[in-house]
């Protein structure tokens, strides 16, 4: 029996066994299964994260779409030449007899050659016309200039050519004098060639005694001459004449920080280099006729011989850009950085650009340098034209070379020395970079100057405006960061490097900014330079020297009628007795004098710095709904005193 009924209660508890195992099987596979479905979601939710964070990190590159870089099929009238068409400008002023133009691989000096093609911005009255009345486009038009040294009195030449892109007359011809030219590339290279032989064989040995290098056959101890300067006609009382002084210097890095005593004054008013004379020599503080002069003075012992050892061209040398000294910080981390998480908020389609309300043309002219168009605020425009016109900088010193350095440096061509700007030093890492074609005198294909112009969108840290309200119930904050747009373009010229920058703000403000940085143009020192600057090194002054900038600014706010106004503030005593027990009591206070200029004259801006003025410029007929002007203030930061 026993064994019996344990062996049916083995029997009989089989199925309630297996039915266990089974509910315990299922538990598993519900909890395993909620597990990997958690562990899919984690590892969702961790692929976004890492997605969001990788996309808004610097550096990535969002859609473009809104960025169009090459020119549109109908080009608007602001926008400059084309490839193709300073290509088909040259061929057909080659094609035109009567010019006897060479090829660019041929110029010299006394033959006929194109200088320089631009383009020739239309007239205002007819874009304005295209763009607010819907009339025809102007035609679009190059401006070429032409060095007729093949003439018996040699001339400049300048011509309209058009229309583009297939041109086929040349108009409005004007001539100038030669001598007006600008510093040309085969006249330098003829009078750096005649200066180097005929003065190493002369008075090479004074050269090598004196400043330890040699104009040939010099390895790495090479003296060149570097910079120049026009003599004036005015102040040589030579009218007619073309004269330069050209400055001795060691050929390192920079030559700016190294200048010698010695210099010469060639006459360069023919037009053939092999009739190009030293008119006078510069040596340790005095002037010589000729060299013979000079080579008996430094004889006789009758000039006070310098002796300075060429430079040693090492790393630790002051003037290079290698690193030296403390370097800081001390450990290496990196400093911040503007990136866009969503890609560019501004547009530019060729050279249209529009942001926030904004939309302007851009261009660089060879000449002149960066120029804005047509820009408007909402629809509305604003300005006209916005362009830079002219650089100009007039040195101070008793040597001459560096006494008469009034330059004008459009006469080397602002923007053709506008290129190669660099991501992350010259502009923000997130800039967008244009490039610019010009046309040189060397070269019968177009040059392309590769990121002439950086733009970019950035933080200022500063508010544009804010409030905090504290006190009481009604506790509140607002504000706006001035976040800007910027088109930057930093032109070099020489040892000069200019950072130009166009800041459209989002409260409808163009802010313009000239900044200048590079390398000074410094002076041998001794006693009769003293009083024109501070002694940097041994030998070496830094002169003093005025930078002008020459900016356009036509203004048509709300329309081309305005009116310039000037509002001054003066001291007024006005009558307190109302507010007073004092008999005659007066109050000291300050009010506003409104003078509309109506006349080109009264408009001139003589600034009195001890009475400044705002200037206010506005559309009459345009008010707001209180009847006031609605005004563009004009405000100049960068006055100088004489």
């Amino acid at each position: 029996m026993d064994n019996e009924s344990k062996s049916s209660h083995s029997t009989a508890g089989e199925p309630g066994t297996y039915r266990r195992t089974i509910g315990v099987l299922r538990i598993a596979v519900v909890v395993l299964a909620a597990v990997i479905v958690i562990l899919v979601i984690a590892f969702a939710v961790v692929v976004t994260q890492l997605k969001e964070e990788l996309s808004s990190q610097p550096g990535d590159c969002p859609s473009t779409d809104n960025i169009k870089l090459d020119p549109p099929d109908i080009l608007p009238p602001f926008h400059d030449l084309t490839r193709v068409e300073i290509a088909s400008i040259r061929e057909f002023m080659y094609s035109e007899k009567d010019l006897s133009l060479v090829r660019a691989t041929d110029i010299q000096t006394n033959n006929s050659y194109i200088y320089l093609i631009e383009l020739k911005v239309p007239k205002k009255d007819q874009v304005l016309q295209y763009l607010d009345n819907g009339q025809a486009q102007p035609v679009r038009e190059a401006l070429v200039l032409l060095f007729r040294g093949d003439k018996p009195e040699p001339y400049i030449q300048e011509y309209t050519v058009g229309p583009l892109p297939n041109p086929y007359y040349k108009k409005d011809q004007r001539d100038f004098p030669f001598r007006y030219r600008p510093p040309t590339i085969p006249e330098l290279i003829g009078v750096y060639e005649k200066l180097n032989r005929e003065l190493h064989e002369s008075i090479g040995n004074i050269l090598k005694e004196s400043y330890g290098g040699s104009l040939v056959d010099c390895e790495d101890q090479c003296l060149k001459f570097q910079q120049l300067s026009v003599m004036p006609t005015t102040a040589s009382n030579q009218p007619r004449t073309r004269k330069v002084w050209f400055s001795l210097a060691p050929y390192i890095e920079f030559y700016s920080l190294h200048p010698l005593d010695f210099a010469v004054l060639v006459d360069m008013t023919s037009t053939q280099p092999k009739d190009y004379h030293i008119d006078a020599l510069y040596y340790a503080g005095d002037r010589f006729k000729s060299i013979e002069e000079l080579q008996r003075a430094y004889e006789f012992g009758s000039v006070t011989k310098t002796k300075i050892p060429f430079p040693t061209n090492n790393k630790d040398l002051y003037s290079t850009l290698n690193r030296r000294g403390s370097l800081f910080p001390s450990d290496s981390k990196l400093p911040p950085r503007e990136y866009e998480p969503d890609g560019q908020r501004y547009s530019i389609n060729g050279r249209h650009i529009e942001y926030m309300g904004w939309q302007f043309d851009l261009r660089m002219s060879t000449s002149f340098g960066p120029q804005l168009f047509d820009i408007k605020y909402n629809g509305k425009r604003i300005v006209y034209e916005l362009s830079l016109q002219e650089i100009a900088v007039f040195y101070s010193a008793n040597n001459p070379s560096m006494r008469f350095a009034d330059y004008t440096d459009s006469s080397i061509l602002i923007g053709g020395g506008s290129r190669g700007l660099v991501a992350g030093a010259d502009c923000p890492h997130h800039s967008t970079f244009l490039s610019a074609d010009h046309s040189f005198e060397f070269s019968d294909d177009a040059v392309r100057n590769d990121r002439a112009f950086c733009i970019f969108e950035h933080n200022t840290g500063q508010p544009i405006r804010r409030h905090l309200t504290s006190n009481g119930e009604n506790k509140f904050y607002e504000g706006m960061m001035d976040i800007v747009l910027t088109v930057r373009t930093i032109p070099t010229i020489l040892n000069y490097d200019y950072i130009f920058d166009f800041i459209f703000h989002q409260n409808g403000a163009i802010e313009v900014k000239s900044v200048s940085t590079g390398y000074i143009l410094a002076s041998f020192r001794n006693s009769a330079e003293d009083d024109y600057g501070f002694r940097l090194k041994n030998n070496i002054i830094g002169n003093i020297h005025h930078h002008m900038f020459n900016f356009k600014v036509d203004m048509d706010i709300n329309g081309r009628p305005n009116r310039f106004e000037t509002i001054e503030i003066v001291p007024k005593s006005v009558d307190n007795t109302l507010w007073s027990s004092k008999l005659d009591a007066k109050y000291e206070q300050t009010m506003m004098v409104r003078e509309q200029q109506k006349t080109e004259k009264a408009a001139v801006v003589d600034f009195d710095f001890t009475r400044p003025q705002y200037y206010t410029f506005y559309n009459n007929q345009v008010k707001s709904p209180n009847g006031v002007p609605k005004a563009y203030r004009l405000l100049i930061h960068g006055m100088s005193k004489q």
